[in-house]
């Protein structure tokens, strides 16, 4: 019996990332993670610096936010716990950015919750605009209070995001800031997919640094859209380069 096709509401997540030029490791951690009461996080942390020490300080970060929103504890939440356990340990003397964006499958919400440094592209009601960062990196001071947004998770809305690699490209060769405006209108606008989102904006910040990043690099995108199919099928791929 041939089996119908379906319209689906589907979430399509992408990741880009990239290191300093001459460095090896990268300071800037990306983890997918199921949601106990359905759905799915992505988080995002940059430790403050780069190299070995700022990927293990990234690493330690996400492995506690990982933990708590496995827990079931609220992306608010995640991101203040997250703060308070950098700045016990390390005294207010070591920042990070913390990017994490949900999708609540319970709610039909994409969750944004954010203490960071660089602002976000945003498609959402078939306007494309840029939203700013109102809230700062994680660590410095005793309370820091994450900015938080949320909307449906509906078809047409994207989102894309980066650490503060991107927002720095060019600067070195007097290039001054990005477009973001710009930037926007370009990914967001020609229905390239998620992967191409992120490739897009990671290839334009790097080509800004003559191919040779100043510090290191990383994008996420989320974007929403009615797919049709026979079945729900879920698909999750990665492409590491090894040196």
């Amino acid at each position: 019996m041939k089996i119908l096709d379906q319209e689906f509401l589907t979430i399509d997540v992408a990741l880009a990332k990239t290191h300093k030029y001459a460095s090896r490791e990268s300071g800037d951690t990306v983890e997918l993670v199921e949601r106990p009461g359905g759905g799915f996080s992505v988080i995002m942390i940059d430790g403050q610096g780069s190299g070995k020490a700022a990927k293990t300080l990234s690493l330690l970060l996400s492995a506690k936010a990982v933990g708590l929103v496995k827990d079931g504890v609220r992306d608010g939440a995640v991101a203040r716990a997250t703060h308070d356990f950098l700045f016990a340990f390390r005294h207010g003397q070591v920042s990070a950015t913390l990017d994490l964006v949900s999708v609540d499958m319970q709610t039909r919400e994409v969750v944004v919750t954010r203490n960071a440094d660089s602002p976000m592209l945003l498609r959402k009601d078939g306007e494309i605009s840029v939203v700013p960062m109102t809230s700062g990196p994680i660590g410095l001071t005793k309370f820091a209070k994450p900015a938080v947004q949320h909307f449906p998770a509906e078809d047409g809305v994207a989102l894309v995001m980066f650490t503060d690699g991107i927002t720095h490209s060019g600067l070195r060769q007097q290039l001054g800031a990005i477009d973001y405006q710009q930037l926007a209108e370009l990914v967001l606008s020609n229905g390239k997919s998620a992967q191409e989102i992120a490739d897009t904006v990671l290839e334009h910040a790097k080509s800004r640094d003559n191919d040779r990043p100043g510090d290191d690099m990383a994008v996420i995108v989320l974007s929403v859209s009615k797919v049709v199919q026979p079945m729900a099928i879920r698909r999750l791929q990665a492409t590491f380069p090894v040196t």
